[in-house]
């Protein structure tokens, strides 16, 4: 009889989680043919995608949302009784499942991002989840050595030889981003990701400021912006704004235009304080164009000596950077080529066969 896997796919239009599930499920899935696969989530939706067909596949409709008193309680009566293990995406799990399970902890941000923490309600949720995955969940994957590092800082459990890291992938659609049309009339650079303090977008708009004068480009900010619980203040979008039409907030975008967007820039810059992988960079360097990083958290660890650095907290060395990775052709050479090479180490398919792997020593 076949083992059972049962999946928690609520989160798979999420942003960071939602690039997570649908990179890894198709991979997932078929390195795991002999294991009866059972996905929770928006059923309709879910059916969108090709690996929902496969023969050892169900689906179950589950639309309790996330972070609720009420997930907590309806979905251990929603997984089936006779699953051999349970797979949630992120560390939120149901306190009163009493069945095995493995989680992804992606990053402990909502336990040390001073934004995020200082909320009391969302800092003792976290504690509470974390707790609960380090005391009872079979199997911990990481997506750095860093998020690992993080997670044995910030808690305690009776064991550490169950947290594995396994790395995310880089789409290959990004090898192939659009170069035409080309979605801005005048060269830019581009960050790409929800504009809330920990990612440090203040200071790039400091800095940005500081040098536009000496470079021709314009400065495009793609992701939410509006509408976050914690987002930006006022004071930070009015100082963007002195920018005129040289800095410009484009919201959230559907991935063709992200392709486009990042595809056509003449460099990334992520100045993040906090990421537990970061997918930005990566996707830039897949896609030819250098990136600018913050020296910071998990970036060093998964840009390797592909991307420029610099000291996010500060402004002025991000401003020299950002010079620098948009005149200086030689580095940008350099950095297009290594960008390349360093991508290519971060795969879908890998990482799908490291958590199968994983996943078969549980079950």
């Amino acid at each position: 009889m076949k083992k059972k896997l049962c999946i928690d796919l609520r989160w798979i239009d999420c942003s960071g989680i939602g690039t997570y599930i649908k990179g890894l499920i198709p991979g997932l899935i078929a390195d795991l043919g002999d294991v009866k696969i059972v996905g929770l989530g928006a059923k309709k939706r879910l059916q969108e995608f090709p690996w929902s067909g496969a023969s050892h596949v169900e689906l179950i409709d589950c639309d309790v949302s996330r972070y609720s008193a009420a997930e907590q309680i309806l979905l251990p009566l929603v997984i089936p009784r006779n699953t051999d293990l349970f797979f949630s995406p992120h560390y939120p799990t149901p306190l009163l499942y009493s069945g095995r399970f493995v989680v992804t902890v992606h990053d402990l941000s909502h336990v040390v991002v001073p934004e995020i923490a200082g909320n009391p309600v969302k800092r003792a949720y976290a504690k509470i989840m974390l707790r609960n995955v380090r005391q009872r969940a079979s199997l911990i994957l990481t997506v750095s050595n860093f998020s690992k590092s993080e997670l044995l800082r910030c808690t305690r459990g009776p064991r550490t030889d169950n947290i594995v890291t396994v790395y995310e992938g880089v789409s290959s659609e990004w090898y192939n981003a659009p170069k035409s049309p080309r979605p801005h009339a005048r060269p830019y650079l581009v960050y790409v990701g929800n504009v809330k303090p920990y990612k440090n977008v203040s200071r790039l708009v400091e800095a940005f400021l500081s040098v536009m004068n000496a470079v021709p480009h314009d400065l495009l900010i793609v992701g939410e912006h509006e509408g976050l619980i914690t987002g930006e203040s006022d004071g930070f979008f009015a100082r963007a704004r002195s920018g005129g039409e040289r800095i410009q907030f484009t919201g959230r975008v559907s991935q063709d235009q992200l392709l486009a967007l990042v595809g056509n820039a003449d460099a990334l810059v992520m100045p993040s304080l906090y990421e537990g992988f970061g997918f930005p960079p990566l996707e830039a360097m897949a896609a030819g164009i250098p990136a600018l990083v913050s020296r910071a958290a998990s970036l060093p660890e998964v840009c390797g000596d592909a991307v420029l650095y610099c000291d996010p907290l500060s402004v002025g060395d991000i401003a020299t950077g950002i010079v620098s990775i948009l005149t200086d052709e030689a580095l940008r050479s350099r950095l297009n080529g290594a960008g390349k090479t360093q991508a290519q180490k971060y795969t879908w398919g890998l990482c799908a066969q490291q958590t199968a792997s994983a996943i078969q020593s549980i079950l």
